[in-house]
């Protein structure tokens, strides 16, 4: 039942993606996407990988309305969970949503052929290639973008210290 930090800052941030989509998807003045396109949307989202990266968010939601029941009741812990668990596949069956609104965010913008356009290249070798390598491409960046802020914090700390001496302060 307990989310760890990284598990609740993952659901947060993929709700407030899919809040801020829903809103920016209200405000579009464009006409609304042809059924053909969604058809075409929906297969791109589950052929790049999108799809996949919200397997956790509806676990992650109902343990999340545990949760706010816990606060209350301590004494529940082990029913809440029980709870949770019990109601998941109810609320599973509705990632359907979660694609359809990503794919509504694309048909909006892309027309039926860009549309398919991207889905051949997510089915062609390269496509499903980034798309299986993306996560190690991310944590490779990640720590390399990391070392490199170390490494530019350094220098301008001494770019600082440097300038502070000619005011006068040795820091």
């Amino acid at each position: 039942m307990a989310l760890s930090r990284s598990a609740r800052r993952l659901s947060f941030g993929v709700m407030a993606l899919v809040l801020s989509a829903t809103g920016a998807l209200a405000q579009s003045a464009g006409p609304a996407p042809t059924p053909s396109q969604m058809q075409v949307a929906r297969q791109l989202v589950e052929a790049n990988g999108e799809a996949r990266a919200f397997d956790g968010v509806i676990p992650n939601i109902v343990d999340g309305a545990a949760l706010g029941f816990l606060q209350t009741n301590p004494d529940l812990a082990k029913q809440l969970r029980e709870s949770a668990t019990a109601v998941k596949p109810e609320f599973e069956k509705r990632k359907g949503e979660i694609v359809d609104i990503i794919a509504t965010a694309y048909a909006s913008r892309f027309t039926e052929q860009e549309l398919k356009d991207a889905l051949a290249f997510f089915s062609s070798s390269v496509g499903k290639k980034m798309v299986s390598d993306r996560a190690q491409i991310v944590q490779q960046s990640v720590a390399n973008i990391q070392a490199w802020g170390g490494k530019l914090n350094a220098e301008a700390m001494e770019r600082i210290r440097a300038e502070m001496k000619k005011l006068g302060y040795d820091l």
